[in-house]
């Protein structure tokens, strides 16, 4: 019998699942977004699967990213098969824990300089002081808050350094690797529910990137929520 504490009742189920099976397990539902200098607004996650294109959220006289993994949704930045729903190939959950993790700018050991895509500690100040998340079920929030309330799920994790030259370089991101938002009711979500998160800068800000030409310092913004799964046998 299904946990129906744990998970939703698989009401749905697809017609060549095993009748009266599920299999149960801890996954990872996961989405995610591309930021830029000057993004403002907000920006939908989770309504987008794989092969599509990852959405940007940048000024208008940003460029469009050239960078191949921020392009395309792959295994790397959603297991959404399905635009908005978990669909039969996840199943019905229910989400425990919630974390948002910056891309990470790789830095030059030689030079100090990062490189011209992911986030140095500018960049994650700035996405901390100004952005904030919201996650709809069936288009009903659930739970909202800064950006900062949602500690990353997982990082490069390390110390602050003065290289050679004098160039100050640095690791950080959104909270402790693995702090995450830990719920304590945990949120169902039947497979046929609309699952949406928003992403948004607040009021009429704008991120300011220290890049702020060409591309705009583009970083992907992972959004991952750790579930119960209830999922079709076959």
């Amino acid at each position: 019998m299904q946990p129906r504490l744990i998970v939703p009742d698989a009401r749905f189920r697809s017609p060549t699942a095993v009748a009266g099976k599920s299999d149960f397990r801890d996954e990872h539902v996961y989405s995610a977004i591309v930021v830029a200098h000057g993004g403002a607004g907000i920006q939908k996650v989770f309504t987008i699967p794989q092969g599509q294109a990852i959405p940007e959220l940048k000024g208008s006289a940003i460029t469009a990213t050239a960078n191949a993994h921020q392009l395309t949704f792959t295994e790397a930045t959603t297991n959404m098969n399905k635009a908005g729903e978990l669909g039969s190939a996840i199943g019905d959950a229910a989400i425990r824990a919630i974390g948002v993790t910056c891309e990470g700018a790789a830095v030059t050991l030689t030079t100090g300089a990062p490189r011209t895509f992911g986030m140095t500690q500018f960049e994650v100040q700035d996405v901390l002081s100004k952005s904030f998340f919201i996650l709809r079920i069936a288009n009903k929030p659930q739970i909202i808050g800064p950006i900062f309330t949602f500690p990353c799920s997982g990082a490069a994790f390390g110390s602050v350094s003065t290289t050679g030259n004098a160039q100050t370089a640095s690791v950080v991101n959104n909270g402790w690797p693995g702090a995450l938002r830990r719920l304590k009711i945990p949120i169902p979500v039947a497979r046929n529910d609309t699952l949406e998160g928003v992403y948004g800068v607040a009021g009429g800000a704008s991120l300011a990137f220290n890049n702020t030409g060409t591309d705009g310092q583009p970083s992907l913004l992972w959004f991952n929520l750790y579930c119960n799964v209830a999922g079709d046998v076959r």
